[in-house]
């Protein structure tokens, strides 16, 4: 069993250290968690067998344990340690994991309880992607807050990006399961349940993460189509990004990879100031740079 302390638990074993803040006390915590897995990972039987991946499993799991109970855990993902068929275990396994990452990254933040409370009574798809897209978010130039759910029309959306000379701004996530077949109408309401909860007088943002089978030879043209159709219905909406999974397996690694892709689309009537930061956090995904956002060591 590998064992990672969760954040709070190792703020009350290291009181007597006085950190100026609970921020530099996440990085001292943060740093050591991360070298105590970097040994695991180089050690040479787990070198020599290529068992990198395994021990990530494994920690994130245990993590995931300490938040969650090992029996949510393993009624949340049943199929993640049936390892007797390649295909039906496979994307539990990884959502776990997933999971996992995100709480590890978000202990420090002031909405974490709330986070955790979501995640355990939703749907573990749309609340990992929903944590995939604050995380996402991190990587830009102001603050990032998760917004607990009101149930009020016009209030209820997931996430405030605040960016300096913008202001506030709200962001809707959609996430759409991977047996959702393709319509106009489907593209269609998820924008118009978008723009039911965000308010009214913002220009926000939505995300959008569409089911692997949508992503075929033509389709995106189909695609683009109807999502400028719904949005011409609105004004609340300045930018979309669509996320796009292209799952492969890469026999050289011997692992599946998620290769993730963002579409971005801009509305015309969005200001030029809410245009220049969707181009640059594209820009910033494009390029891989997120420097300052938490990320987990397994």
């Amino acid at each position: 069993m590998i064992e990672i302390p969760t954040f709070a638990a190792w703020m009350e074993e290291n009181r007597a250290h006085s950190f100026p803040s609970e921020a530099s006390a996440w990085v001292v915590y943060n740093d050591r968690v991360h070298r105590s897995l970097q040994a695991l990972y180089a050690d040479p039987e787990v070198a020599a067998n290529r068992l990198e991946a395994a021990v990530a499993e494994i920690a994130a799991t245990a993590f995931l344990d300490s938040f969650f109970g090992a029996a949510w855990v393993k009624e949340r993902f049943p199929l993640a340690d049936d390892r007797e068929e390649l295909g039906p275990w496979l994307w539990q396994a990884r959502q776990r994991q997933e999971l996992a990452r995100r709480v590890f990254e978000f202990q420090c933040e002031p909405w974490f309880d709330d986070f955790l409370s979501y995640a355990k009574s939703n749907d573990a798809g749309s609340t990992i992607f929903e944590a995939d897209v604050v995380q996402t978010l991190m990587r830009m130039p102001g603050s990032v807050t998760r917004v607990t759910a009101s149930g009020v029309k016009g209030q209820d959306f997931d996430v405030l990006l605040n960016l300096a000379h913008i202001g506030d701004v709200p962001v809707e996530v959609k996430y759409k399961q991977d047996d959702t077949p393709f319509s106009e109408a489907t593209v269609r309401n998820t924008v118009k349940g978008a723009t039911k909860q965000l308010p009214r007088g913002h220009v926000g943002w939505l995300f959008v993460h569409v089911p692997t089978a949508w992503v075929r030879r033509g389709r995106s043209d189909e695609y683009h189509e109807a999502l400028f159709g719904a949005l011409r219905q609105t004004s609340r909406i300045g930018v979309v990004f669509t996320a796009v999974d292209r799952p492969f397996h890469d026999e050289a690694a011997g692992k599946i990879r998620h290769p993730r892709s963002w579409d971005l689309y801009l509305d015309e009537r969005a200001s030029q100031e809410l245009r220049q930061a969707a181009l640059l956090l594209r820009e910033l995904l494009d390029k891989g740079w997120d420097f300052f956002v938490p990320s987990a060591p397994f």
